[in-house]
């Protein structure tokens, strides 16, 4: 008997992927039953996450099982928040990770989520129209997802109860994640990563981090690589020398921009030579934000990776907006695994 429970899942994730299909060639696509897509398209019709694309059937064909129905990007959307070093970022985004406006502020000093809320709050009234499932919470540091806590030590938090603390602001369920898992799941869900069966995604901002995904399915990546070795005379805060984030951040703030591409080009080659994924995406604006240096780190990331086929590399489609877009993902990611009314 077909599960009810993950139908529904599968069905938007072929749409999202793949739309706008006729219900016919979900059927195909996903296995199941006409009578079963028909019902499922239906209820998330309902629920405002999908709709018909009549004007998308092709010519000459009659009846709704072959009237097209694609990702209903009008009506739900997610808000996100991205707490950096010195700024956040916070943004709504709709069903198919469309970014539909962000705001900045710098990172609070104290009282951080009183007044983090308050401009959240603000920026969603602009918004009436638009369901919102929920904020997502991004940052940095580490993330207890099941608690809602978030340790940053550059910050000097430890173990703030972050969801608590926002969802009191905001007046909306609030879902909190470190940020490096957040945007490779937005590639995974939006961006390169759809196409492809196994990933590696590299961030280098003021802090750097890396996640992985095999079978489709994210993980969280080998710890921290904050501290990997790179190679040069930096201090780091640690007492040791030459771990990659410092050295990524001395170069940013001496405007040793080709030296810094450098050194991402070879970190990112041993991680490559490590995992081996079918495709690696950078994103982060140490990278997105230096395109005269773009060339720079292919070349270097080519000379030093063992396996064969450097043009394995490609840079997030995100630009300057992959904090914002990640932390609604955050939410995005839960609305697409479990697409129930109450998302709406």
């Amino acid at each position: 008997m077909e599960s009810r429970v993950s139908n529904a899942p599968a069905i938007l994730a072929v749409i999202r992927r793949d739309g706008p299909l006729s219900r016919a060639a979900i059927a195909e696509r996903t296995g199941l039953s006409m009578p079963t897509v028909s019902r499922q398209v239906a209820a998330l019709i309902d629920a405002d996450l999908v709709r018909e694309a009549p004007g998308r059937a092709p010519a000459g064909s009659l009846g709704r099982p072959r009237v097209p129905v694609d990702i209903n990007t009008g009506i739900v959307a997610a808000c996100g928040v991205h707490i950096g070093v010195r700024t956040v970022t916070y943004g709504l985004a709709d069903l198919r990770g469309n970014l539909l406006a962000s705001e900045r502020m710098p990172t609070p000093e104290r009282d951080a989520f009183t007044r983090i809320g308050s401009r959240v709050r603000e920026f969603l009234a602009n918004w009436p129209h638009r369901r919102i499932a929920g904020v997502g919470l991004a940052t940095g540091g580490q993330a207890d997802t099941a608690a809602g806590l978030i340790s940053h030590q550059r910050l000097g938090w430890h173990n703030v109860p972050a969801r608590d603390l926002l969802q009191r602001e905001v007046g909306l369920p609030v879902r909190v994640d470190s940020h490096v898992p957040a945007m490779a799941r937005a590639e995974l869900l939006f961006g390169e990563g759809k196409r492809f069966d196994s990933m590696l995604y590299f961030y280098a901002r003021q802090v750097v981090g890396v996640a992985i995904v095999v079978g489709g399915q994210l993980h969280r990546g080998p710890g921290s690589i904050a501290h990997l070795p790179a190679g040069s005379d930096v201090p780091c805060p640690c007492g040791r020398v030459g771990c990659l984030e410092a050295t990524i951040n001395v170069h940013t703030d001496s405007g040793r921009l080709t030296e810094r591409a450098e050194t991402i080009g070879r970190a990112v080659a041993h991680l490559r030579d490590v995992v081996n994924p079918e495709q690696v995406v950078l994103g982060g604006q140490a990278i997105t934000e230096a395109p005269a240096q773009w060339i720079t780190l292919l070349h270097t990331f080519a000379a030093t990776t063992a396996l064969p086929g450097a043009d394995v590399l490609t840079m997030t489609r995100f630009g300057p907006d992959v904090q914002a877009i990640a932390a609604c993902t955050t939410v995005l990611g839960d609305v697409y695994a479990n697409p129930r009314p109450q998302w709406t």
